[in-house]
């Protein structure tokens, strides 16, 4: 068994990992399941991404610039270098153990539990019969989008339950070396930038810090801190801080980047000592200056007991209600919804460029590629924070509205220090998922107030800024006019819309397909959000905003809707007779013409148009072709029809398993089927997804994008093709798309949390 959750003492959701390490499990056919194997943890703030290892081994991970790992193990990708060890003394005799890695006392399930929870991961080793120590990293929340400390506070506890004296020796190390992560696959000789390393040290006052400063050929790179770069030549300085005089800190003669903290003392019988260490990383400016990190990060008053910041994540968290007695398998429980909104908040990160924060991808385009993608992701991972967090889902709004050009193209990608651009796509459905994120946001809050707020847009610096309406007209515009419509009267493709393995997949000529293709998913999309967001626009008229914006919202809202009743024509016309969708014409092909594609199906749902006779009709559909034989939920394609090395049938794009897909299905099955749409919804739940494959540890805190679908040997696995497998297994979209579900199942009920006004 991997493990279970349990209630910590403020009632919060905690993991106990119950399983050996390394971690290995075998296939149903007797091959190896590709899975890293040393499971990740993560904790986190807007300024600080940390994730702890099982083996007690961590990950800094900085992200307000370019996406970097502060504290990278020389030569290994998805690593951290930090080590602890403890000598015990007694009676001539010594003992040393190894507390962290995969060969030490952390691997050991029978000498030590591991608990991870909201904000912490705790080590509780057994080091001898009656010795024992508390190790403890914790991470506090952010109450605010721009605060937060970029350090945690690591807490060491030796207990002596013996009747005599014991001596301790502890030694906890972290080694300073910045990579950022973009180009953690290459060799440190290819990487377009070098870091070197030097010490600012206050022996003194119990610090150690050491400055990392970047270096390139091109001295534009290195010009200007604060300049638009694709590359970031200005790392942050990695320290450490002791809490008392009695920790020593030093340097590694050998390597002077390793940073020591040593304690000794003499444990009486039936005695304890207890010690802290602030580690942490900080830009030396701005809202991560060391003095407001230890402001924000205050070591604890003697005595107490970690973990000593629960309670503030209790309070920044949402309550949710029990679930009731006999509803296990038609809702979710109030523990994995905190947990949900935990990982969502830990997994935000604020962007010193744009001074805004966003909740990113996750898993392979940020902690794999160090690339924040993609602005569609952004958006879906807003939607429940219109409940829990309206601060914070306003900000995601504003940090994408700073990433939009004047002419409204959301830029796709953003990498460097705050460079955006359309990475190698020429995608069309981007400006989709703006409008259904903002129409949320208005429909919730009624905080009609945004749309006159004035925003720079991109390149945001420099730029003069315009109300809110005037960008959303923009975007409008370029879906109406740049993206268009094809032959047949629907939304274009152009070279991807949110199925960007279609680039891929298949081998066309580019400037036959681009403009020629069509895309029913955006254009089932378009049919749903575009008259949701005209709704809330002519909301808006009504209810005081200024009045040159409210003539522009009621004539944009009629614009909209003309629009949206022509894709709809359209699409209408396309269905014809028949039960489900096509999924899209490409290089002079019909593609899910007797072939179900579960894209376009999950928003026809949701056209509000369609009456509960024609939205069963296409969901028996579904179920019949899409469902048969899943267990988390309907699968990309009814039966894979795409021929590739690189995806396998039922894997990916290919027919695998996407919570992106699924939640939009919860929603629209819940306007005919209220309880099958909960029945839905705990299907696609980490509960679920425990039960169904429990010796995949992938599924029990959290998921990839896509899980192998019931086709595959590998089914309930992440891709098991190329790398794909070996990435940081932390994705926002399951943890989005199940709460942001439930909130909309329970029509916004618990939305109580302390920050739930904006």
């Amino acid at each position: 068994m991997i493990g279970h959750f349990e209630r910590d003492a403020f009632q919060l959701p905690m993991f106990v990992y119950e399983g050996d390490l390394p971690y290995r499990q075998a296939l149903p056919d007797g091959g190896a399941a590709r899975l890293p194997e040393d499971p990740w943890f993560l904790l986190g703030n807007y300024q600080l991404t940390l994730f702890a290892h099982v083996s007690g081994e961590y990950e800094m991970i900085c992200g307000q610039r370019s996406w970097g790992r502060v504290n990278q193990a020389e030569g290994r990708v998805n690593s951290g270098d930090n080590s602890a060890h403890v000598t015990v003394r007694r009676d001539g005799e010594a003992l040393r153990f190894a507390l962290t890695g995969l060969n030490a006392l952390a691997a050991d399930s029978a000498r030590t539990r591991r608990e991870f929870g909201c904000g912490y991961a705790s080590y509780t080793y057994q080091i001898a019969e009656d010795v024992r120590v508390r190790r403890v990293l914790e991470v506090r929340p952010s109450r605010d989008v721009s605060d937060g400390a970029s350090a945690m506070l690591l807490t060491v506890r030796f207990e002596n339950t013996g009747s005599r004296p014991v001596e301790i020796d502890y030694v906890e190390t972290v080694r300073a070396h910045y990579c950022e992560i973009q180009f953690q696959s290459l060799p440190e000789a290819r990487r377009p930038v070098r870091f070197t390393y030097a010490e600012a040290d206050e022996p003194g006052a119990g610090l150690l810090l050491t400055r990392i400063a970047g270096h390139a050929d091109d001295p534009l790179l290195t010009a200007d801190r604060d300049a638009l770069s694709s590359l970031d030549a200005f790392p942050p300085a990695l320290f450490m801080e002791a809490a008392d005089a009695e920790t020593a800190l030093s340097r590694d003669p050998s390597d002077r980047r390793v940073m020591r903290a040593e304690r000794r003392a003499t444990l009486p019988a039936g005695g304890a000592v207890c010690f802290s260490l602030r580690i942490g990383y900080t830009y030396e400016r701005g809202v991560t200056a060391l003095d407001n990190i230890r402001r924000l990060l205050p070591f604890p008053a003697a005595g107490k007991r970690p973990p000593f910041y629960t309670a503030d994540w209790r309070s920044a968290l949402p309550v949710f209600p029990e679930r009731p007695n006999g509803e296990a398998r038609s809702g979710v429980s109030a523990e994995e919804l905190t947990w949900h909104a935990y990982t969502l908040e830990a997994m935000a990160t604020y962007s010193e460029y744009y001074q805004e924060t966003k909740i990113p991808q996750g898993i392979i385009y940020d902690y794999e590629w160090g690339k924040h993608l993609s602005a569609r992701d952004n958006f879906q991972h807003g939607l429940p924070c219109v409940y829990y967090n309206p601060r914070l889902a306003r900000s995601i709004l504003r940090y994408m509205l700073k990433r939009t050009t004047a002419w409204g193209e959301i830029r796709l990608a953003e990498y460097g220090n705050g460079n955006a651009d359309a990475e190698r796509y020429f995608t069309s459905d981007q400006q989709l998922f703006f409008f259904l994120l903002l129409s949320e946001y208005l429909r919730v809050t009624d905080d009609y107030g945004l749309l006159a707020e004035e925003i720079a847009c991109y390149p945001c610096r420099g730029e003069a800024p315009r109300p809110v309406w005037q960008l959303v007209r923009a975007c409008f515009a370029f879906l109406r006019d740049t993206v268009g419509r094809g032959p047949h009267g629907l939304v274009r493709l152009l070279n991807s819309d949110w199925n960007d393995a279609v680039y891929y997949i298949v081998k066309a000529p580019y400037n036959n397909v681009v403009f020629g293709g069509e895309s029913h998913m955006n254009s089932a999309m378009a049919c749903a959000v575009v008259p949701a967001l005209a709704e809330q626009f002519e909301r808006a008229a009504r209810n005081g905003v200024p009045a040159e914006a409210s003539e522009q919202l009621r004539t944009l809202a009629a614009g909209m809707r003309v629009y949206a009743e022509a894709v709809y024509r359209a699409f209408m016309d396309d269905l014809g007779d028949r039960a489900f969708s096509r999924r899209m014409y490409f290089a002079g092909k019909s593609y899910g013409d007797e072939n179900m594609f579960l894209e376009p199906q999950a928003y026809a749902l949701l056209i509000e148009t369609w009456d509960a006779a024609r939205c069963r009709r296409l969901y028996d559909e579904m179920r019949r072709r899409v469902y048969t034989g899943e267990k988390l939920g309907a699968r990309e394609q009814q039966a894979p029809e795409f021929e590739d090395a690189e995806f396998d049938k039922g894997s990916r794009e290919n027919g695998g398993f996407w919570y992106a897909l699924n939640g939009p299905v919860i929603l629209g099955v819940n306007r005919f089927d209220p309880a099958e749409a909960r029945r839905l919804l705990y299907m696609m739940s980490l509960e679920n997804s425990r039960s169904r494959f429990p010796n995949y540890w992938p599924g029990y805190w959290s998921a990839c994008d896509q899980v192998e679908s019931s086709l595959i040997p590998t089914e309930g696995l992440p891709d098991q093709s190329l790398f794909y497998w070996r990435q940081p297994i932390y994705c926002a979209h399951p943890h989005a798309w199940i709460l942001y579900c439930w909130y909309r199942l329970h029509d916004g009920a618990s939305r109580g949390s302390p920050r739930q006004k904006s």
